[in-house]
C-alpha cells in the first residue's frame, strides 16, 4: 500500500480545503479580541462564532468569483472549471487596480448625490467579460457605489442589469469597461 505524501495533500487534498477557513477564522477572532476591551467568555464565544461565519463567507465569496482547478461533473467525470475554459479566463487582478483607485472618489461623489437629489435613475442592460468569475467581481464592484448596483445576472445572455442614478456610465464604470470586465454594447430598458 502507497502512503501519500503530505506535501500533495496539502496542496490539493482536504488538509487544503480545511486549512482556509481554519486561517480566515484564526485570523478573524485573534482580530475581533484584539479590539475588545476585555477578553471574557462571552467575548470569546461571541468571536469564535462571529469568525466562523466570516469565515464561511470568506471562502464561499473567493471560490465563487476565483474558480480553479478542475470540477467534477454529476456523471463523475472531471472537466475543467468554467473560468479556465479558453475564453473565460477572469480578469487579472492587476488590471482592476486602476478602476478601483477612482472607487472611492466615485463613492463620496454617488453618496452626494443621493443626498442632494435622492434616490432615482433607471435601469441598463450592461455586458460582461465571459466566466463565472467575471460576473461576480462586476457585480460586486459595480454595486459598491450607491450611484449603480447590479439587480440580475444573465449568464446566457452575459449581461448585468444595472440600476444607475444618472444616465451615463460613471468614470468609474468607463475604467472597468477598459480592463475588459465590462463590454461595450450596453442597452437602456
Amino acid at each position: 500500500m502507497r502512503t501519500p505524501d503530505p506535501v500533495r495533500l496539502l496542496r490539493t487534498g482536504p488538509a487544503r480545503r480545511a486549512a482556509e477557513p481554519l486561517v480566515w477564522w484564526t485570523v478573524l477572532l485573534a482580530s475581533y479580541l484584539a479590539l475588545v476591551s476585555a477578553v471574557s467568555v462571552t467575548e470569546i464565544t461571541i468571536g469564535a462564532l462571529t469568525a466562523a461565519a466570516g469565515a464561511a463567507a470568506a471562502v464561499a465569496g473567493r471560490r465563487a468569483l476565483f474558480t480553479t482547478g478542475t470540477a467534477g461533473d454529476p456523471e463523475g467525470g472531471v472537466h475543467p472549471a468554467a473560468d479556465l475554459v479558453p475564453g473565460r479566463r477572469p480578469v487579472p487582478p492587476a488590471r482592476l487596480l486602476p478602476p478601483l483607485a477612482l472607487l472611492p472618489g466615485q463613492i463620496v461623489t454617488d453618496t452626494a448625490l443621493v443626498m442632494v437629489r435622492g434616490a432615482g435613475g433607471g435601469w441598463a442592460d450592461q455586458g460582461v467579460a465571459p466566466g463565472a468569475a467575471n460576473r461576480g467581481a462586476a457585480t460586486l464592484l459595480l454595486s459598491v457605489s450607491p450611484g449603480t448596483y447590479v439587480g440580475a445576472v444573465d449568464p446566457g445572455r452575459g449581461t448585468l442589469r444595472v440600476h444607475r442614478l444618472r444616465a451615463r456610465p460613471s468614470p468609474f464604470e468607463r475604467r472597468l469597461r477598459n480592463t475588459g470586465l465590462l463590454r461595450d454594447g450596453e442597452r437602456p430598458s
